[in-house]
């Protein structure tokens, strides 16, 4: 298929795939419920790999050194509770929870755009994945950004529909991954210490 099938071919080529799909599994796709099917899963998957057909999002930087500041380096930024879904690559079934991003500040004083840590999760995330890729992913993405910072540890917790709904259909097990990068990687302390700001009140706790 030529790379350059514009969203609204996509979707057409698609949905004769997944009306095929639901053929095989013997139903009947033009019955009134089936009908609209085959093109709302089109759009859904597309949607949900977006992150494959676009350039990685921008982070923006802002330099603690503005206005006179006298921050020092060595400053922890810890991003929490960042929510994601993505598709297990296995069984093209989705995996659900939560992202946290720490890094801390380098010489160069500078700090990235709260939402644009977010974007970088959702950016990664948004494609064909497994879990323990997409911590990778952020922490390579955001430690070789402008930022330039000392170190980043990108921890994962998520439920997995692919354990949840089949095979072993566990409905309590989670997966964590971790990946660390720079200065967090040969250093346990640090790591601990992001481990104990997790475990602070959450937002909701705190208005």
């Amino acid at each position: 298929m030529e790379e350059t099938l514009d969203q609204e071919k996509l979707v057409e080529e698609i949905a004769k795939r997944v009306r095929e799909i639901i053929e095989l599994l013997g139903e009947n796709p033009d019955r009134e419920g089936l009908r609209e099917t085959p093109i709302r899963v089109a759009k859904a998957l597309l949607e949900m790999t977006s992150g494959i057909r676009s350039p990685q999002p921008n982070i923006k930087v802002f330099s603690l050194k503005e206005n006179g500041g006298s921050s020092e380096e060595d400053q922890i930024v810890l991003v929490k509770n960042v929510s994601f879904s993505s598709l297990c690559e296995h069984h093209m079934l989705p995996f659900i929870g939560k992202i946290h991003v720490a890094y801390i500040v380098g010489q160069s004083r500078k700090v990235a755009g709260f939402s644009k840590i977010i974007r970088i999760v959702n950016y990664y995330a948004s494609r064909l994945q497994i879990q323990e890729r997409l911590v990778e992913q952020v922490a390579d993405a955001i430690m070789s950004s402008d930022i330039e910072p000392k170190g980043v540890m990108v921890i994962g917790d998520a439920i997995h529909m692919c354990a949840y709904v089949r095979g072993v259909k566990d409905k309590e097990a989670t997966l964590t991954s971790v990946a660390t990068r720079g200065v967090f990687k040969n250093n346990a302390s640090l790591r601990n210490y992001v481990f104990r700001l997790l475990e602070t009140p959450k937002r909701s706790t705190l208005l």
